[in-house]
């Protein structure tokens, strides 16, 4: 992996980390226009893209950028940055602290995900994983643990036709994919599961590389490996696990409910 690249994401990642911190939260809630994703573009996210788009600008390096605000912009670049500045944005404005900038370096898809971080903007958290050298919190190796400690704990964006009885109770949903899926490489939460197509590369890239670099096992709801191209407007159902037994076992209790 290209240092230089890794050094861009971790200044695009922390300068938003940082900017957010200081801002007011009552004006970051304001709706501005609408995203390439077809989603309202609140002004926290609008000044968290522009500090990435600042930070590519400065660095000279050939790299594109895919944002969920901007969509795809090329830049002739054989490596893209996958941003989501904001992940998390309501509990953002409502003052809940748990909401990730996510910042991942790509080819051309999920898949090929060499780098990513994921900083929990309020506690300033740091998860991050480069292919094949593991995933760290805080610079501290971490790993997924191959058993829950007792009964399985999992975090689910709950839907219409999922009852929140589902699992026994043992469920939380807190609303931020890109920390679920690094708490899940924690060993903190057994299973985060995303039962609709709802989302987006933006939302998994460096996630999901966090999980796989800790050990853990991330598909789709249908049990297959998921990967995705560079397009915010593709969605998808995620199950992310501490281990393969443990989406087996979502997968076919979803199955039978």
């Amino acid at each position: 992996m290209n240092q230089d690249l890794v050094r861009l994401a971790n200044e695009i990642a922390r300068s938003i980390a940082e900017k957010i911190r200081k801002e007011r939260r009552t004006d970051l809630k304001k709706n501005i226009g609408i995203g390439a994703d077809g989603t309202p573009t609140k002004l926290i996210d609008k000044l968290a893209e522009e500090i990435a788009m600042e930070k590519l600008r400065e660095s000279h390096l050939p790299v594109n950028l895919l944002s969920e605000e901007a969509g795809f912009i090329d830049f002739g670049g054989e490596y893209t940055i996958i941003l989501d500045p904001i992940d998390g944005t309501r509990n953002a404005v409502r003052g809940i602290p748990f909401y990730a900038v996510s910042v991942a370096i790509g080819r051309e898809g999920l898949r090929d995900v060499e780098y990513g971080i994921v900083i929990n903007i309020p506690t300033g958290d740091t998860y991050f994983a480069e292919r094949g050298k593991g995933a760290y919190l805080n610079n501290r190796r971490i790993s997924s643990p191959q058993y829950p400690m007792g009964k399985p704990l999992y975090s689910i964006m709950l839907g219409k036709n999922l009852p929140d009885q589902i699992f026994d109770n043992h469920i939380r949903s807190l609303g931020s994919a890109s920390l679920e899926l690094s708490l899940v490489a924690h060993g903190s939460i057994d299973c985060f599961i995303c039962p609709k197509d709802h989302l987006r590369i933006t939302d998994l890239a460096a996630g999901v590389l966090i999980v796989r670099e800790a050990g853990g096992c991330v598909c789709d709801i249908e049990g297959e490996e998921l990967d995705m191209g560079l397009d915010v407007t593709e969605r998808t159902s995620v199950v992310a696990g501490i281990s393969e037994k443990v989406i087996f076992d979502v997968i076919n209790y979803l199955r039978h409910a």
